[in-house]
C-alpha cells in the first residue's frame, strides 16, 4: 500500500501547470509561464540598469554586457537539456523548466545584487518569488 501512495504522490504533477492533462497543454503552459518569468526578469533589469546609470554611466553597459552573456548561457544550458531528454516527449516540459529556473535564479541574482542596499533601506523592488506579506 505505501508503494503505491508513493509512487502516485511522485507521479502526481506539481508546480503552475498540475492542471495540464497532455504534453501540449504542459508545454502551452510552461511557455506562459517562461514568458511571464522574462517579463519579471526584464522589470528587474531595467531597475538594476536604472540605478546603475544613476551611480555611474558605464555601470549599466556592464550590465547591459553581463545579460547578453548570461542569455547566451541560458540558451546554451537549456538546449543541452532538450537535447539530453530528445527521446521523449518530456523534453519540451524540461526545456520549459530549465529556462523557467534560471530566469528566476537570474531575476533573483538582479535584486540581490543591484537592487538592495547593504543597510536598512528598502530594496528598490520587492524579492522576486516573495509576496509582499514576506510568503512564496
Amino acid at each position: 500500500m505505501l508503494s503505491i501512495l508513493l509512487s502516485l504522490a511522485l507521479a502526481a504533477p506539481a508546480g503552475p501547470c498540475a492542471d495540464a492533462k497532455t504534453t501540449v497543454a504542459m508545454d502551452i503552459c510552461l511557455d506562459k509561464v517562461s514568458a511571464a518569468a522574462d517579463a519579471e526578469m526584464a522589470r528587474y533589469l531595467a531597475a538594476a540598469r536604472k540605478r546603475a546609470a544613476a551611480d555611474n554611466q558605464g555601470l549599466a553597459g556592464a550590465i547591459d554586457l553581463a545579460q547578453a552573456q548570461w542569455l547566451d548561457f541560458r540558451k546554451a544550458e537549456c538546449a543541452a537539456v532538450y537535447a539530453y531528454w530528445q527521446g521523449g516527449t518530456i523534453r519540451g516540459a524540461m526545456f520549459h523548466n530549465c529556462r523557467i529556473d534560471l530566469t528566476r535564479a537570474r531575476t533573483h541574482w538582479l535584486w540581490k545584487t543591484w537592487l538592495t542596499y547593504p543597510d536598512s533601506t528598502p530594496p528598490i523592488l520587492p524579492e522576486p518569488g516573495v509576496s509582499a506579506d514576506g510568503t512564496s
